[in-house]
């Protein structure tokens, strides 16, 4: 029997800058059953000419601009792997990254997506040592193989732990089953991917560090400090929509996590407002609200953010005073 193929798509729009690296670590697979499919998005920098070097090891496809949803999807359409690993166009693969993750994905044929661990970096500095937040690297390190395969999909609905897709390998029919991927603009269409996954497959994680995620201020999270409320703004239609479409046995726990959630990025986003750029907090806040326009606390937040420090301070300073004489 022949080894699975892998199919590689990596979407590029305007990647001229990393796009040589990140075709150079998929390259430099020690597992050599694969192909790579690039899908350039109507780039208009040097993207098409960087590719020309690789023409004869990977398949090159131009669309008109329509998003990364967009080209991941006609990437798909052009895969014949048994599976499909994305890789971001300047993110970047150890080796051996294909070869431990097929051989992991064949000991759990019951898993639709295995998942790796990673590190952040910008330039020569690491940023981050792990790509899996603490409490799933401690749960992988309690394992006697490293490795984890279970329903993944409340822990995922109450965080993405997945920082980048270049940590996943999907399998083929999960791919058929689940269809294309969201092509919503200002949405997290990973998130969503991984949310279909988890909702009807077990996922394994396992504890290799296999990926170089990239920092870019320039990516559509935008710089460090506002990544927590892009995050928010792209993840929480993802989740409402979940609210819609996850198990019946599921909704309430789903909607109190959503409820939840827009009113801790809310809350911060109004402290962000006080401490740092209230402009920037106030659009974030508005937005939140038209999610939840009936939330009153949300509502608080957005109100309170137009108001003066001081008399915020000193409604507060009342309120405590009133609590205390009770």
């Amino acid at each position: 029997m022949a080894p699975p193929l892998v199919s590689i798509i990596v979407p590029a729009y305007n990647s001229g800058r990393y796009l040589g690296e990140t075709l150079d670590s998929a390259l430099r697979q020690t597992y050599p059953h694969r192909e790579i499919i690039v899908v350039d998005d109507g780039s208009t920098d040097q993207t098409s000419q960087r590719v020309e070097p690789y023409r004869t090891a990977v398949t090159y496809i131009r669309q008109e601009r329509a998003g990364v949803g967009a080209a991941r999807n006609r990437g798909l359409r052009a895969a014949r792997g048994d599976y499909v690993a994305l890789l971001d166009h300047d993110d970047l693969w150890l080796p051996e990254k294909l070869e431990i993750q097929v051989e992991v994905a064949e000991r759990h044929p019951e898993t639709g997506m295995v998942v790796c661990d990673g590190v952040q970096f910008d330039g020569e500095t690491m940023l981050a040592p792990h790509l899996f937040p603490g409490r799933l690297l401690d749960e992988l390190a309690r394992s006697s193989d490293g490795e984890l395969t279970r329903n993944l999909y409340r822990d995922l609905v109450r965080g993405n732990m997945i920082s980048c897709p270049a940590q996943t390998l999907i399998r083929r029919r999960v791919v058929d089953e689940l269809g294309p991927l969201t092509t919503i603009r200002y949405e997290a269409a990973d998130f969503d991917y991984y949310l279909r996954v988890a909702r009807d497959h077990p996922v394994t994680l396992h504890r290799h560090s296999l990926v170089r995620w990239r920092y870019l201020p320039s990516s559509r999270s935008g710089p460090a400090e506002h990544r927590q409320f892009q995050w928010a703004l792209m993840t929480v239609p993802v989740l409402r929509r979940q609210q819609r479409l996850c198990r019946d046995e599921d909704r309430p726990f789903v909607t109190s996590v959503v409820r939840a959630f827009i009113r801790q990025r809310a809350r911060a986003a109004y402290h962000y407002g006080r401490l740092d750029d209230t402009a920037y907090a106030r659009s974030v806040l508005r937005r939140l609200v038209r999610y939840t326009p009936l939330d009153m606390k949300v509502l608080a937040y957005l109100a309170a953010v137009w108001l003066p420090a001081g008399l915020i301070d000193f409604v507060a300073q009342r309120t405590r005073r009133l609590r205390e004489r009770r």
